[in-house]
């Protein structure tokens, strides 16, 4: 199955379009004039769960006039109207909003979509995470496009104090190899590009697929067996399914999962690259650390 083929699945919009597609250029301005790019937006559409939560964290949720399908966090985001899903967006439902200003994520909207919004006069703009640091990025450029800056640059810096607190408290810690698991049905990692793999270096991991040629792809059974990872980190769903038993039989024959070595982490914070990754960040850093204390201290 293509990776395009796999994005198309409606199950995976909750979180993998911004998982794969993650290498947009971060904060890209596609105004209809400059005059524009200067105006202060009071009516946002966010068409992607992690922009949802980037317009709250910034302090500009109370301008948010629509959203994608799954923006459930904060709970105010639920109530909100969604215009955009795994097939692209309801361009008649986003107009009767009259949105001053539509937030897309990366290349993750389509471009035939975010151009025809460009000549239809609305404003738009490019938002992507590739890095833990473009979080704050992301948040202070929200907070100018929204007249939140005081806001905005508050939560950027309290993501800031946060990487660099979990990189001093762990990142020199003895070396804990991981394997990244993004995806089941067929098994999904990622290379040392993605931002995963930084969250996991921050907390003194190393990810055995690090040097993969491609940011997201298919490992190979053999290739696990060989590499034996020391832990294996997953996200996991806490809000469908909580009672549901995990099958692990693609990890027969791995060290790690005979010792339990299995690190699910919460979904929603682990694979939306917005402000709550750095909460995964906090609890992969924690996991990790209680592998060590178990195995070699």
């Amino acid at each position: 199955m293509k990776l395009r083929q796999l994005i198309a699945i409606p199950t995976l919009w909750r979180y993998m379009v911004p998982l794969l597609l993650c290498m947009a250029p971060a904060a890209l301005a596609n105004a209809p004039d400059g005059a524009a790019a200067t105006n202060v937006a009071s009516r946002i559409a966010a068409l992607a769960p992690s922009l949802t939560e980037l317009v709250y964290a910034a302090g500009a949720g109370d301008k948010l006039v629509a959203v994608s399908a799954f923006s459930d966090y904060p709970n105010a985001a639920r109530t909100l109207p969604q215009v955009a899903d795994y097939s692209g967006i309801n361009i008649e439902a986003l107009l009767s909003l009259k949105p001053d200003l539509v937030l897309v994520w990366g290349s993750g909207t389509q471009e035939k979509q975010i151009q025809r919004l460009a000549a239809l006069g609305i404003r738009t703009e490019r938002i992507g995470i590739e890095t833990l640091a473009d979080i704050s990025v992301a948040l202070r450029r929200i907070g100018e496009l929204a007249g939140t800056r005081p806001l905005a640059e508050r939560a950027a810096q309290s993501a800031t104090e946060r990487t660099r607190s979990l990189a001093a408290q762990f990142q020199a810690r003895s070396v804990v190899s991981v394997f990244v698991e993004v995806g089941r049905s067929p098994l999904l990692s990622v290379n040392d590009r993605h931002f995963i793999s930084e969250l996991v270096r921050l907390c003194g991991g190393k990810n055995i697929f690090a040097d993969a040629t491609t940011l997201v792809f298919q490992p190979s059974r053999e290739q696990l067996l060989i590499k034996q990872p020391d832990v294996i980190l997953f996200g996991e769903s806490r809000t469908s399914n909580p009672g549901q038993t995990r099958n692990n039989d693609v990890y027969t024959g791995l060290d790690a999962s005979r010792r339990g070595d299995l690190l699910g982490i919460n979904a929603d914070h682990l694979l939306r690259p917005g402000p709550r990754l750095l909460d995964a960040a906090d609890e992969v850093c924690r996991k990790m650390d209680a592998v060590r204390t178990r195995r070699w201290r």
